[in-house]
């Protein structure tokens, strides 16, 4: 008899793909589909809404597996959106993805699977779990391009002993072609995007600014010599390191970002990019697999990896790293398996300056002439 699985069904092709593909390995699948909110019936890319619910009931007929629907909108609302709009209003960039993942989705089926009797939970992320001697470990997909170890960088041992990814070791052309000649109608549905929920209220800044109103109020854009250069539309629409979508008031030939945001004020600082740098940051909620003292730490969704070493809860980079911002994630890896990671809080950027003219490293104790 054919053991059964829980596979969450999103309404796409990988996640069909998933379920086909257990399901040809001699599973017998059991679909579920989170609500986790409502969208406009005319938006693509949106991986949990109206039209989403509709695709994944059709991929389960059309698969021939029982499905099921979860209503999780109160507590997406409570544990993802209501977050994410305070975090942006204290000028913090959060990944919502990662308080999807981590607090809504992966415990809602893993308690799904638990009440139904089933052992384990398939979800069609890309991404690839490893056997290490102290347990399982997530690990990067074989297709970089679409790997997603870095949104599911918390998950325990004992959460990855239930879950399999059936997707690691493929690309999207070849999910693709699979669901092509599975016949799956789903075969060249556009992907979900990032923020996904956002695209309901017109992005993420509109988003916060219906919210909280007082972040989308205008404000000054003042350079490293106090004078204003420029406006902004808003902190909700503003994030350190950028450039684009701000009234620069004349061009000059150094082009300044972001570096510094003030709530309480609505002025937003700028500066050249060479002094937003960072060069430090010490990490919030940390949680550590395994213990080491170097990594590459990647501070961006499918960003790069950069060389760092770490001393307690703070990540040094060994070479300035691109501009970080309070919120982010970080998260470090050692060859193709995370180790670790947290959210960026105190941030130290080569701009940082003392009154003697060294920039201090609080975490080494000593100090570095700029």
């Amino acid at each position: 008899m054919a053991e059964r699985i829980l596979v969450a069904l999103s309404g796409g092709v990988d996640s069909a793909v998933t379920a086909y593909l257990l399901k040809q390995a001699g599973w017998e699948p059991i679909g579920i589909h989170l609500r986790l909110f409502d969208s406009a019936p005319d938006l693509d890319g949106v991986c949990c809404g109206d039209v989403a619910a509709a695709d994944a009931r059709a991929v389960a007929a059309q698969l021939g597996v029982p499905f099921y629907v979860r209503d999780l909108r109160p507590h997406f609302e409570q544990n993802v959106v209501n977050p994410t709009v305070e975090h942006y209003a204290r000028a913090e960039t959060p990944n919502p993805c990662i308080s999807c993942n981590h607090r809504v989705r992966i415990p809602a089926l893993l308690e799904l699977a638990d009440a139904l009797d089933i052992r384990y939970v398939a979800t069609g992320h890309y991404v690839r779990k490893v056997a290490t001697p102290s347990g399982w470990r997530i690990a990067e997909a074989r297709d970089l391009q679409r790997d997603q170890s870095y949104v599911l960088y918390r998950l325990t041992v004992e959460q990855l002993e239930r879950l399999i990814f059936p997707l690691g070791e493929y690309d999207k052309t070849t999910v693709r072609a699979i669901a092509r000649e599975a016949g799956l109608f789903v075969a060249q549905k556009p992907s979900s995007v990032d923020l996904c929920f956002a695209k309901t209220y017109g992005g993420i800044g509109r988003l916060v600014s219906q919210r909280r109103p007082e972040t989308g109020r205008p404000g000054p854009l003042i350079d490293v010599r106090g004078e204003v250069v420029g406006t902004h539309p808003g902190i909700a629409f503003v994030t350190i390191g950028q450039r684009r979508g701000l009234e620069w008031a004349r061009q000059t030939p150094e082009r300044r970002y972001v570096a510094r945001i003030e709530p309480d004020t609505a002025v937003v600082r700028v500066a050249p990019r060479e002094r937003i740098l960072t060069r430090a940051v010490r990490l919030v909620d940390p949680i550590w697999h395994e213990p080491v003292t170097h990594a590459d730490a990647r501070i961006r969704y499918q960003g790069p990896r950069i060389p760092a070493r770490l001393e307690g809860n703070w990540v040094i980079f060994d070479d300035p790293a691109p501009p970080l911002a309070a919120g982010q994630a970080v998260v470090l890896y050692v060859d193709d398996r995370v180790v670790g990671g947290g959210t960026a809080g105190e941030v130290i950027r080569t701009g940082d300056q003392a009154e003697d003219g060294t920039t201090h490293l609080a975490v080494t104790g000593a100090a570095t002439h700029s």
